[in-house]
């Protein structure tokens, strides 16, 4: 169980996410019939490190991920890296730093 108050952004395109320190625990997609792929990386632009990428399965719907424990920690933010655009949406559910 988390002592935190969880937060939720969902982006629809490559864009900061989260500003500031957080933990990421949980995502939430929407993806077009077409496989893709989408990246979570640490800081507030795409040049940052990808702490998670997750690849979109070839059939249209919606997928959620929990991570479990404690998270991803981001230390400088949250920037969505979403690679084209078969990937509809992205949420983010998160504890700490801002919504961007």
């Amino acid at each position: 169980m988390s002592v935190s108050n969880i937060s939720a952004v969902t982006k629809t395109s490559s864009t900061a996410g989260v500003s500031g320190r957080c933990r990421v625990y949980g995502i939430y997609f929407v993806n077009t019939a077409t496989a893709s792929s989408f990246s979570l990386k640490d800081g507030s632009s795409g040049s940052g490190t990808a702490q998670i990428t997750i690849n979109t399965p070839a059939v249209a719907g919606a997928q959620e991920i929990t991570i479990p424990d404690e998270g991803i920690l981001f230390s400088s933010g949250v920037f969505i890296d979403l690679a084209d655009a078969e990937v509809l949406a992205v949420t983010v559910l998160f504890a700490g730093g801002a919504a961007a």
